[in-house]
Protein backbone atom coordinates (compact mmCIF):
# COMPACT_ATOMS: atom_id res chain seq x y z
CA UNK A 1 0.00 0.00 0.00
CA UNK A 2 1.47 3.27 -0.85
CA UNK A 3 2.92 5.13 1.94
CA UNK A 4 1.03 8.28 1.22
CA UNK A 5 -2.13 6.70 2.12
CA UNK A 6 -3.80 7.49 5.44
CA UNK A 7 -3.22 6.05 8.59
CA UNK A 8 -6.72 4.89 8.90
CA UNK A 9 -7.00 3.27 5.72
CA UNK A 10 -4.22 0.58 6.97
CA UNK A 11 -7.45 -1.19 8.47
CA UNK A 12 -9.04 -2.13 5.10
CA UNK A 13 -5.61 -3.19 3.80
CA UNK A 14 -6.25 -6.29 5.28
CA UNK A 15 -9.03 -7.19 3.48
CA UNK A 16 -7.60 -6.03 0.30
CA UNK A 17 -4.73 -8.03 0.85
CA UNK A 18 -7.61 -11.27 0.93
CA UNK A 19 -9.93 -10.09 -1.75
CA UNK A 20 -7.43 -9.85 -3.64
CA UNK A 21 -7.28 -14.03 -4.27
CA UNK A 22 -10.67 -14.05 -3.07
CA UNK A 23 -12.53 -12.16 -3.98
CA UNK A 24 -12.24 -10.29 -7.55
CA UNK A 25 -15.07 -7.70 -7.92
CA UNK A 26 -13.96 -6.84 -3.96
CA UNK A 27 -10.89 -6.41 -4.64
CA UNK A 28 -10.99 -4.17 -7.70
CA UNK A 29 -13.52 -1.66 -5.74
CA UNK A 30 -11.49 -1.40 -2.94
CA UNK A 31 -8.28 -0.79 -4.57
CA UNK A 32 -10.13 2.21 -6.68
CA UNK A 33 -11.54 2.95 -3.72
CA UNK A 34 -8.13 3.71 -2.35
CA UNK A 35 -7.01 5.73 -5.26
CA UNK A 36 -9.85 7.95 -4.86
CA UNK A 37 -8.51 8.40 -0.97
CA UNK A 38 -5.18 9.30 -2.40
CA UNK A 39 -6.60 12.08 -4.36
CA UNK A 40 -8.36 13.48 -1.74
CA UNK A 41 -12.01 11.95 -3.44
CA UNK A 42 -13.39 11.05 -0.47
CA UNK A 43 -17.00 11.00 -2.00
CA UNK A 44 -16.44 9.16 -5.08
CA UNK A 45 -14.21 6.83 -2.52
CA UNK A 46 -16.99 5.82 -0.41
CA UNK A 47 -19.58 5.06 -3.37
CA UNK A 48 -16.72 2.72 -4.15
CA UNK A 49 -16.86 1.20 -0.84
CA UNK A 50 -20.39 0.64 -1.35
CA UNK A 51 -20.12 -1.21 -4.44
CA UNK A 52 -17.52 -3.63 -2.77
CA UNK A 53 -20.16 -4.47 0.63
CA UNK A 54 -22.29 -5.04 -2.26
CA UNK A 55 -19.99 -7.02 -4.62
CA UNK A 56 -19.07 -9.07 -1.21
CA UNK A 57 -23.03 -9.86 -0.24
CA UNK A 58 -23.53 -11.28 -3.87
CA UNK A 59 -20.59 -13.04 -3.94
CA UNK A 60 -21.61 -14.56 -0.58
CA UNK A 61 -25.08 -15.15 -1.52
CA UNK A 62 -23.80 -17.62 -4.59
CA UNK A 63 -21.36 -19.57 -2.44
CA UNK A 64 -24.81 -20.47 -0.05
CA UNK A 65 -26.90 -20.63 -3.02
CA UNK A 66 -29.42 -18.19 -1.83
CA UNK A 67 -31.17 -16.28 -4.50
CA UNK A 68 -30.10 -12.24 -4.61
CA UNK A 69 -33.32 -11.50 -6.53
CA UNK A 70 -36.75 -13.44 -7.82
CA UNK A 71 -38.51 -13.15 -10.46
CA UNK A 72 -41.83 -11.69 -10.03
CA UNK A 73 -41.13 -9.76 -6.46
CA UNK A 74 -41.16 -6.23 -8.53
CA UNK A 75 -44.38 -7.07 -10.60
CA UNK A 76 -46.40 -7.61 -7.46
CA UNK A 77 -45.33 -4.10 -6.26
CA UNK A 78 -46.58 -2.93 -9.48
CA UNK A 79 -50.18 -4.49 -9.16
CA UNK A 80 -50.80 -3.58 -5.86
CA UNK A 81 -50.56 0.00 -7.08
CA UNK A 82 -53.17 -1.30 -9.88
CA UNK A 83 -55.41 -2.41 -7.42
CA UNK A 84 -55.42 0.92 -5.81
CA UNK A 85 -56.38 2.63 -8.93
CA UNK A 86 -59.01 0.00 -9.67
CA UNK A 87 -60.50 0.92 -6.12
CA UNK A 88 -60.52 4.62 -7.10
CA UNK A 89 -62.07 3.82 -10.17
CA UNK A 90 -64.95 1.38 -8.61
CA UNK A 91 -65.60 4.68 -5.62
CA UNK A 92 -65.80 7.41 -8.80
CA UNK A 93 -69.00 5.22 -9.54
CA UNK A 94 -67.22 3.47 -12.62
CA UNK A 95 -67.93 -0.26 -10.95
CA UNK A 96 -67.63 -2.08 -14.45
CA UNK A 97 -64.67 -0.70 -15.45
CA UNK A 98 -63.42 -0.79 -11.74
CA UNK A 99 -63.44 -4.19 -11.73
CA UNK A 100 -62.62 -5.39 -15.11
CA UNK A 101 -58.75 -3.88 -13.64
CA UNK A 102 -59.21 -5.50 -10.40
CA UNK A 103 -59.81 -9.19 -12.60
CA UNK A 104 -57.07 -8.43 -14.06
CA UNK A 105 -55.04 -7.87 -11.38
CA UNK A 106 -56.18 -11.19 -9.89
CA UNK A 107 -54.86 -13.41 -13.59
CA UNK A 108 -51.35 -10.83 -13.21
CA UNK A 109 -51.26 -12.07 -9.48
CA UNK A 110 -51.71 -15.82 -10.43
CA UNK A 111 -49.13 -16.04 -12.96
CA UNK A 112 -46.36 -14.15 -10.82
CA UNK A 113 -47.00 -16.85 -8.21
CA UNK A 114 -46.96 -19.41 -11.37
CA UNK A 115 -43.32 -17.56 -11.57
CA UNK A 116 -42.14 -17.82 -8.07
CA UNK A 117 -43.67 -21.30 -7.74
CA UNK A 118 -41.63 -22.45 -11.09
CA UNK A 119 -39.47 -20.02 -13.14
CA UNK A 120 -38.51 -21.32 -16.34
CA UNK A 121 -34.83 -21.02 -17.76
CA UNK A 122 -36.39 -17.70 -19.26
CA UNK A 123 -37.73 -16.39 -16.12
CA UNK A 124 -34.48 -16.97 -14.28
CA UNK A 125 -32.36 -14.99 -16.80
CA UNK A 126 -35.08 -12.10 -16.94
CA UNK A 127 -35.27 -12.09 -13.36
CA UNK A 128 -31.44 -11.83 -12.91
CA UNK A 129 -31.32 -9.02 -15.54
CA UNK A 130 -33.74 -7.24 -14.37
CA UNK A 131 -35.53 -7.58 -11.10
CA UNK A 132 -34.21 -5.64 -7.98
CA UNK A 133 -31.93 -7.73 -5.56
CA UNK A 134 -33.09 -8.19 -2.09
CA UNK A 135 -33.38 -6.23 0.69
CA UNK A 136 -29.93 -7.16 2.67
CA UNK A 137 -31.86 -7.79 6.00
CA UNK A 138 -33.26 -10.18 3.96
CA UNK A 139 -30.45 -11.47 2.74
CA UNK A 140 -28.66 -11.53 6.01
CA UNK A 141 -31.61 -13.53 7.30
CA UNK A 142 -31.19 -16.31 4.35
CA UNK A 143 -27.80 -16.40 5.18
CA UNK A 144 -28.33 -17.15 8.63
CA UNK A 145 -30.85 -19.74 7.55
CA UNK A 146 -28.71 -21.33 5.39
CA UNK A 147 -25.79 -21.49 7.53
CA UNK A 148 -28.18 -23.29 10.23
CA UNK A 149 -28.76 -26.04 7.78
CA UNK A 150 -25.19 -26.76 7.21
CA UNK A 151 -23.87 -29.92 9.05
CA UNK A 152 -20.24 -29.05 9.79
CA UNK A 153 -18.57 -31.62 11.67
CA UNK A 154 -15.74 -29.43 13.20
CA UNK A 155 -16.36 -26.40 14.94
CA UNK A 156 -15.69 -23.45 12.38
CA UNK A 157 -18.19 -20.67 14.38
CA UNK A 158 -21.31 -21.26 12.88
CA UNK A 159 -23.15 -19.48 16.20
CA UNK A 160 -20.50 -17.08 16.35
CA UNK A 161 -21.06 -16.11 12.71
CA UNK A 162 -24.48 -15.85 12.51
CA UNK A 163 -24.66 -13.70 15.73
CA UNK A 164 -22.61 -11.56 13.22
CA UNK A 165 -24.71 -11.33 10.79
CA UNK A 166 -27.37 -10.25 13.12
CA UNK A 167 -26.16 -7.93 14.40
CA UNK A 168 -24.23 -6.36 11.35
CA UNK A 169 -26.95 -6.33 8.80
CA UNK A 170 -28.52 -3.19 10.20
CA UNK A 171 -24.69 -2.35 9.66
CA UNK A 172 -25.11 -2.43 6.14
CA UNK A 173 -28.06 -0.57 5.36
CA UNK A 174 -26.68 2.24 7.56
CA UNK A 175 -23.02 2.07 4.87
CA UNK A 176 -25.19 1.53 1.81
CA UNK A 177 -27.45 4.42 3.23
CA UNK A 178 -23.96 6.43 2.83
CA UNK A 179 -23.29 4.87 -0.40
CA UNK A 180 -26.67 6.01 -1.92
CA UNK A 181 -25.92 9.86 -0.46
CA UNK A 182 -22.74 9.67 -2.59
CA UNK A 183 -24.20 8.45 -5.64
CA UNK A 184 -27.22 11.06 -5.87
CA UNK A 185 -28.15 14.50 -5.55
CA UNK A 186 -29.47 16.70 -2.70
CA UNK A 187 -33.31 17.28 -3.53
CA UNK A 188 -33.04 20.52 -1.73
CA UNK A 189 -29.91 21.52 -3.80
CA UNK A 190 -27.66 21.33 -0.76
CA UNK A 191 -24.24 20.46 -1.12
CA UNK A 192 -24.28 16.53 -0.13
CA UNK A 193 -20.27 15.18 0.09
CA UNK A 194 -18.84 12.57 2.24
CA UNK A 195 -15.80 14.31 3.83
CA UNK A 196 -12.69 12.30 5.18
CA UNK A 197 -13.72 11.65 8.50
CA UNK A 198 -16.77 10.43 6.99
CA UNK A 199 -14.85 7.92 4.67
CA UNK A 200 -12.56 6.98 7.61
CA UNK A 201 -15.39 5.75 9.24
CA UNK A 202 -17.13 4.12 6.92
CA UNK A 203 -14.00 2.06 5.87
CA UNK A 204 -13.72 1.13 9.34
CA UNK A 205 -17.27 -0.62 9.46
CA UNK A 206 -17.02 -2.26 5.58
CA UNK A 207 -13.96 -3.26 6.85
CA UNK A 208 -15.99 -5.31 9.90
CA UNK A 209 -18.87 -6.36 7.60
CA UNK A 210 -16.63 -7.86 4.95
CA UNK A 211 -14.32 -9.68 7.20
CA UNK A 212 -17.99 -11.71 8.33
CA UNK A 213 -18.42 -12.06 4.78
CA UNK A 214 -15.06 -13.35 3.99
CA UNK A 215 -15.12 -15.60 7.22
CA UNK A 216 -18.58 -17.74 5.61
CA UNK A 217 -17.02 -18.41 2.86
CA UNK A 218 -13.85 -19.64 4.19
CA UNK A 219 -16.41 -21.66 6.73
CA UNK A 220 -18.11 -22.58 3.39
CA UNK A 221 -14.64 -24.01 1.60
CA UNK A 222 -14.07 -25.81 4.47
CA UNK A 223 -17.02 -27.22 4.27
CA UNK A 224 -16.99 -28.69 0.68
CA UNK A 225 -13.81 -30.42 1.10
Amino acid sequence: MPETLPEEMKGLQSIVDQAKDFDIAVYRELKKSQALVEQKFYTEAALRLGRAVEASIYSTARELGVSVSLAGLERLDQIGDEIKVSQVTIAQGQKEKGIKKLLKCVKDIADVVDTLVAPSNDQKTKGQSRERPLPNRQLYKAFQDQIDLLEIKQDFGKDSIKAKLGKESSQVDDLLQIRNQAAHASLDGNEREVDREKYMDLASKVSTVIETLFDIRLMMKSFKK
